[in-house]
């Protein structure tokens, strides 16, 4: 059976994403300390490649959370910041050798294999299916390398959810940096070392219900899209026959079983 589509924008504007990946039969792979740095530098590292931001992270034992944000403009990104990102993907020598070698094929008359090349590398960025593809080879190579591992790391395709801003980013954002708390790993999120917290979300204070937030999902294939009942209804007829959209309709989480995704908040927690 062929795969489905992913679910994501394409147009221009921001959006925003929670992203999730657990290791092959729910193995404990990233148990290590050090395991579990590599695994959160190299979602750094990618995420910085691939123009992506941050909103919040957690690396756990045996799977990994990301709430990030995507912009995507008709404005290309040009060549010296192309240069800057892969420096930090592969490192400064990596960046000079490209940068010298675009030089010498400019100085041949081969500037069209420049632009060809550079086109490609755009193609890679602002784009989650892209940016978990270069994460999860950037950190496949460490880990097979330290660990002497073979086989597959993960688990089939990431999840991911298109969720709308405010209120529900909120949620997810709480969500994933509070799962060391509902692990039991920490008391506080801040003292657990594989999370982060965007300085733009407020320390977790239960203002709001979470119950009132969580009312509607639509699940679509692979990926769900999380909001408003208004944003959940554009959002899946903007995503085409594709998906068979126009058949879907928004369904309280309790009947997709999604109710995890910020329902069950640690009582009492603070980030």
């Amino acid at each position: 059976m062929a795969r489905t589509s992913r679910v994501k924008k394409t147009t221009n504007g921001t959006s925003y994403y929670h992203l999730m990946s657990r290791a092959n039969d729910k193995r404990f792979l990233f148990s290590r300390g050090l395991v579990k740095s590599s695994l959160i530098d190299a979602l750094k590292r990618a995420a910085e490649f691939s123009g992506i931001g941050l909103e919040a992270y957690s690396g756990m034992d045996n799977h990994f959370h990301v709430v990030c944000k995507v912009v995507r403009t008709d404005e290309p990104v040009p060549e010296d910041e192309i240069i800057r990102r892969v420096g930090v993907l592969k490192g400064g020598k990596a960046a000079e050798d490209l940068a010298e070698h675009w030089k010498d094929l400019r100085e041949e008359g081969l500037g069209e294999m420049v632009e060809a090349a550079q086109d490609r590398l755009r193609a890679r960025m602002s784009d989650i299916s892209e940016f978990m593809k270069t994460f999860k080879e950037v950190f496949n190579v460490r880990f097979k390398r330290g660990q002497k591992y073979c086989g597959s790391i993960w688990s089939g395709r990431f999840k991911s959810t298109l969720i709308e801003g405010g209120r529900y980013l909120e949620t997810c954002r709480r969500y994933v940096y509070l799962n060391p708390v509902r692990a039991g790993l920490v008391k506080h999120a801040a003292d657990y070392a594989w999370c982060w917290i965007s300085p733009n979300t407020p320390a977790f204070a239960g203002s709001v219900p979470e119950w009132r937030l969580m009312r509607r999902v639509a699940q679509i294939g692979d990926g769900k899209i999380f909001g408003s009942k208004g944003f959940v209804k554009e959002e899946a007829f903007a995503l085409g026959d594709r998906f068979r959209s126009r058949s879907v309709t928004a369904r309280a989480v309790e009947d997709l079983g999604y109710a995890t995704h910020g329902w069950r908040l640690a009582q009492g927690a603070v980030a």
